[in-house]
């Protein structure tokens, strides 16, 4: 028996039979693009590319960004932030304030935005994460709705999972992490009510996404960990980060989502916490930070868990390598099930493009 790609994720989360371990990734790699799609990139092929290549390798994808330009250049916003961006990405290269009582001010008018683009049901750039995400570009909701279902349907089936955030990974960018944790010292109260608006803006997202019928899965992402462990403290987490997390899962739950959390790093010591809020999915298992597939499976079997073949061996390692790994990891999806088989980052330009083939074909040719 042959399921679609969305029957194979969806009875991955359900654990329900399956023929072969379905496949998650994001693919950020021109190089990877260009030799699944048989052409150079141009701005006249590019989606068709980026379309194609993601449709003949993944089941289930997200952060999908076209390269309709690929030279780098710069852009300075309404409030002076200016921007280097990359055809994949975005960075701020410089910010309008230079004090801590200029950057409360940008705060309390941030919050004030916020609040007023919720109330007139309109997208706000300042509570945007900035990174590219498919959301970046509108203004209105029915626009984002019409562009991902027309991306979508020409990927032939592959999932495309919609992202909500909760604030501390979009207010620690636009502010940096040093003007964060100074203002959250001296007005926890204001940095706190900006948290809040951030948290009130994706539930306002999610009840204005087109729903689990464009697509039934969903992701609910933060940055408050690393390799190295979590970037504050557990205290921290439990006043500012998981009360808002909790309502962002109960959020998608409730509209009929298969909630994926995603907490990059060594979150072992959060894992308990993470489950607790109900979703049905983790990634990425990084092995770098000491994580593992099969402690976490044996902690909690029904959890669904997605992306651990690590990048570092993508990049360094040798080819049968990448394919003992990813063999490896498709018989704990065969033993325990709930096993979605991707890179722990994403295919980016620095993956070798024959261990990132070697891990796909892989999963691609096993019959269970």
């Amino acid at each position: 028996m042959k399921f679609t790609k969305k029957e194979r994720v969806l009875n991955t989360f359900n654990y329900k039979p399956l023929d072969r371990p379905a496949i998650y990734d994001k693919i950020h790699s021109l190089k990877f693009i260009e030799y699944v799609y048989g052409k150079t990139i141009t701005s006249k092929n590019a989606e068709d590319a980026v379309c194609t290549t993601i449709a003949k390798t993944c089941d289930m994808t997200r952060h999908v960004v076209i390269p309709y330009d690929l030279n780098t250049y710069t852009e300075k916003d309404e409030d002076g932030f200016v921007y280097r961006i990359h055809w994949n990405t975005k960075e701020i290269i410089e910010r309008p304030f230079k004090t801590i009582s200029e950057a409360r001010e940008l705060v309390k008018k941030d919050i004030f935005r916020i609040r007023e683009a919720i109330e007139n049901k309109k997208f706000c750039h300042q509570a945007k994460w900035h990174l590219k995400l498919l959301d970046e570009k509108f203004e209105e909701p029915e626009e984002l709705n019409a562009e991902f279902k027309r991306i979508q349907d020409k990927m032939d089936g592959t999932v495309m999972v919609p992202e909500f955030f909760d604030g501390l990974g979009p207010v620690t960018t636009r502010y940096n992490y040093d003007t964060f944790i100074y203002l959250y010292h001296d007005y926890p109260e204001l940095m706190h009510e900006l948290l809040e608006a951030h948290c009130d803006y994706q539930l306002f997202r999610i009840e204005s996404f087109a729903g689990p019928e464009l697509s039934p899965i969903a992701l609910m992402g933060t940055a408050v960990s690393g390799v190295g462990g979590l970037i504050f403290s557990p205290s921290f987490l439990y006043r500012e980060f998981f009360p808002f997390a909790q309502k962002i899962v109960d959020k998608l739950k409730e509209k009929g989502y298969k909630v994926i959390f995603e907490m990059e790093g060594d979150v072992r010591i959060v894992l308990d916490d993470i489950v607790k809020t109900g979703t049905d999915a983790y990634t990425p298992v990084e092995e770098l930070s000491g994580m593992s597939v099969e402690w976490i499976k044996e902690k909690y079997p029904r959890l669904v868990l997605a992306q651990m073949i690590d990048p570092h061996l993508l990049t360094y390692g040798k080819k049968n390598e990448v394919i003992k790994k990813t063999k490896d990891i498709i018989e704990l999806a065969r033993k325990r099930g709930g096993i979605l088989i991707g890179s722990s980052g994403d295919i980016n330009e620095e993956v070798n493009v024959e261990n990132a083939m070697a891990m796909i074909n892989t999963v691609k040719n096993v019959k269970f």
